[in-house]
């Protein structure tokens, strides 16, 4: 498996995995982060503390499948939760999947707009979203909120489609500017998304009022795992 770290907090460990399908312009993935490697699962999972939930992020942990497939038959997958673009989550993998929650992040609703943000079309990954509530996973749809990109009118449109499946948990994440693409969202902006996307669902939150990624947390040197 080729990752760039592995983060522990008191709570959750954090798995993230280099390689990636999309080329997202406002990526603010460590997927180029200078001390990559390679591992066998069996040597990562040694280094996952037992008592903690553990998140496979990315890049994106379904590219390599053989080595998902593999750390997850080394781990407790009742406490394993997979971050995704949904892209690969196909019924086959599903299957394999069962009994594990999954993240994942539905960039735009608009087709043309979801190329033109990641250089692929969203087709497969609106399937996903259906293929993971026919199945009854326990899931989440989260999405970044760019202004000017993806902001409260995609929003709704996204959160009135998801309501067509059924009610779907629905994150509003808010975008850390990278490379100019965007501002930072103010947070009258993330609140009224909020609040728009709840005319459609019942459970809707934001990444103000509920953080995924825990404030402390240490992130151990990937040579390390190594060693």
């Amino acid at each position: 498996m080729h990752i760039s770290y592995l983060a522990v907090s008191e709570k959750r460990c954090t798995i993230q995995m280099t390689n990636c399908n999309f080329k997202c312009r406002g990526c603010f993935s460590n997927k180029r982060h200078d001390h990559c490697i390679d591992i066998t699962p069996s040597r990562l999972a040694k280094h996952i503390p037992s008592d903690k939930e553990v998140m496979l992020a990315g890049g994106e942990p379904t590219i390599d499948k053989q080595g998902l497939l593999s750390l997850i038959h080394e781990l407790d997958r009742q406490k394993l939760i997979i971050s995704t673009n949904g892209y690969l989550l196909d019924e086959t993998l599903l299957q394999k999947l069962k009994g594990i929650t999954i993240h994942i992040d539905l960039k735009a609703l608009n087709t043309k707009l979801h190329r033109w943000y990641t250089g692929k079309d969203n087709t497969r990954v609106l399937k996903a979203v259906q293929l993971l509530y026919s199945n009854d996973f326990d899931f989440t749809v989260s999405t970044v909120y760019i202004p000017d990109v993806v902001d409260t009118e995609e929003i709704e449109r996204i959160a009135r489609f998801l309501s067509g499946i059924g009610d779907i948990r629905y994150k509003i994440i808010r975008y850390i500017p990278v490379g100019g693409l965007s501002r930072r969202p103010h947070i009258r902006e993330i609140e009224t998304s909020v609040k728009i996307a709840k005319k459609y669902l019942s459970n809707v939150s934001s990444s103000m009022e509920n953080r995924s990624h825990p404030k402390y947390r240490k992130i151990l040197d990937p040579l390390v795992l190594l060693e």
